[in-house]
This record gives structure tokens, sequence and C-alpha cells, in this order.
């Protein structure tokens, strides 16, 4: 059977076989939602888990929904009076919950490199089987990746990353940095316009690996792209561009991945695809995403 995981993407076939169900997730990079299809057990009801914690001093939060083929053309249900910590092994964050399915933390905390955050989710009966289950995560969070400089340049002519996007103008964003450590790393980047995030949605989120810079300077990788044809990514001279560099997992990447995979689709040849990667127990859907934040802007010039 197969959930969505809010993209534009659908995947129908023999209902005996399949059913669809709806799983509300949200962008851990961002406040926006998508659909992407995911397999899980007919007629079976789990835990969908958006938890993140980052770098940034702020109130970070746990979105808990239930997945169930009952949601098919609905809205999943918000899981309540969930009791939910997060904790550094130093100090715990307890989260309350502000609004249906939707849990803050207390009070505001930035997350920092090297610590191993842990994620508790109690106090719920997803399978309605009288018996409370609890949910674990934990994740390290990797130290924040130092930038050199980022450069704009522009292609008439540019075939972005984006499958959908035939060529086109574009301003692209190339990164500068030297990656010092020969180990192999994750990187997510997205880019903002005087501060407003363009790549809002999971599939517009470039997930690499250091293939370019593993131990080397890189010499202007393209990590982020404007499409001067689609009208909030135009650029006017004297625009802030931020570049957002994310120091993400493996485990993380490999859950990005797979999701932008299965919105790309299948081809009729295909067979289902595999259950996402996740990071949470006992079954659950979704990922404890743990990462640091660099943050680089330079002003766009049209010229």
């Amino acid at each position: 059977m197969q959930t969505k995981i809010l993209i534009p993407f659908s995947s129908f076939a023999n209902k005996q076989l399949k059913c669809i169900c709806l799983l509300m997730f949200t962008m851990i990079f961002s406040s926006c939602t998508e659909e992407i299809n995911v397999d899980v057990d007919s007629g079976e009801t789990r835990l969908s888990v958006e938890a993140a914690v980052t770098s940034d001093l702020t109130k970070h939060h746990v979105i808990l929904k239930e997945t169930s083929d009952v949601f098919f053309n609905q809205d999943a249900i918000p899981v309540r009076s969930a009791k939910i910590t997060v904790t550094d092994g130093k100090t715990t964050y307890n989260y309350q919950e502000t609004k249906p399915g939707y849990y803050e933390s207390e009070e505001a905390f930035a997350g920092q490199p090297g610590n191993t955050y842990s994620l508790s989710i109690t106090n719920v009966d997803v399978n309605k089987d009288g018996t409370l289950e609890e949910y674990l995560a934990s994740s390290i969070m990797k130290s924040n990746y130092v930038i050199d400089s980022i450069k704009m340049h522009f292609d008439p002519d540019y075939e972005s990353y984006d499958e959908d996007v035939d060529k086109g103008p574009f301003w692209l964003v190339s990164l500068y940095m030297k990656d010092d450590i020969k180990t192999e790393d994750y990187y997510g980047f997205a880019c903002r316009i005087n501060d407003v995030l363009i790549q809002d949605t999971i599939t517009e989120i470039l997930v690499q690996k250091d293939t370019y810079f593993n131990g080397e300077t890189s010499k202007g990788v393209d990590v982020g792209e404007f499409n001067q044809e689609k009208t909030d990514e135009i650029l006017k001279d004297n625009d802030i561009i931020t570049l957002e560099t994310y120091a993400i997992s493996e485990e993380y990447y490999d859950f990005v991945s797979q999701l932008q995979e299965l919105d790309e689709g299948q081809n009729m040849f295909s067979g289902p695809p595999g259950n996402i990667t996740s990071n949470i127990s006992n079954g659950a859907i979704g990922f404890f995403a743990v990462y640091s934040i660099t943050r680089t802007t330079i002003v766009h010039r049209d010229k």
C-alpha cells in the first residue's frame, strides 16, 4: 500500500493489492507541504512524524499525524495529547501542543554541533489497540560547514536539475569552499531572495554528497538556481541573496533523496517503491532531522 507525503504525485493500482492513504509531512527546511507516495501495509495505521532540531535559536517543533487508507481523499488525523521531549543528554526540552498535532518546545534553544539529540514520543495509541506506544529517534548534529564565498552568474540556456523545467534563463549560485576532511559528508542547499525561501519544498532542495569537494577546494559548484521565467524567482538589482547550507547526516540525505526519486515517478515497468528510510522506531513514517545551518549572503547585481 502507498501513503502520500504531500508532493503533487500519485500512483494508483489494483486496490486489492495497494491502497492510497494520506500522510501529512511538512518539509523540514520550510513551512510548505507537498505530496509523495510511500509504501505502507494496507489497512495499517502508523504514526507520521516531522521533527527537527537545527543550530538556529528557535522553538523547534514536532508534527504528529496518523496514516491509514481510511484517510484517502481526507485530511490526516492529528495525533493529540502526546508527551514529547528532546534531550542532548544534559538538558531535556519539553514540548507542548499548541494546536492539534503540532508540538513546540516550551523554550527556544539552538542545537550544538557534536551533541546527540534524542527524541521521545509517548502517550499515543495510534493503532487503537488500548496499549500506549513509544517512539524514539536520535541523531548527532554535525558541525557547520565553513563557506569561503558565493558568486552569481547568468546562464541564458541553463538545464535545471528540476526535471519539470525545460532549459531557460537562470541566475545560478556558485559555491566556493574547502572541505578539509577527506570523509564522506552530506549537504543540503536552499536559497532565499530578501529572506524569502525559494527552494521551499523537499523536491526543490538540493542534497549532495561531497563528491565535488571532498578534501579539495571547490572552484564554483552550482548549488542554487533562480528561474527567470518564474515570477517569484526573478531577480532585481540589489536583491539580497542568501545561500543556506545544511550539514546533514547520511541517513537524512537518503531520506530526502528517496522522496525526490518518488516524486520523479516510476515508469510502467517499475515495481512499487520500497519503504522510505526513517530513523524513528516502532514503524513510524518520517524523520527526526538534526542539522546545523550556514548562511552566506551576497548582493545581486544585474550587470
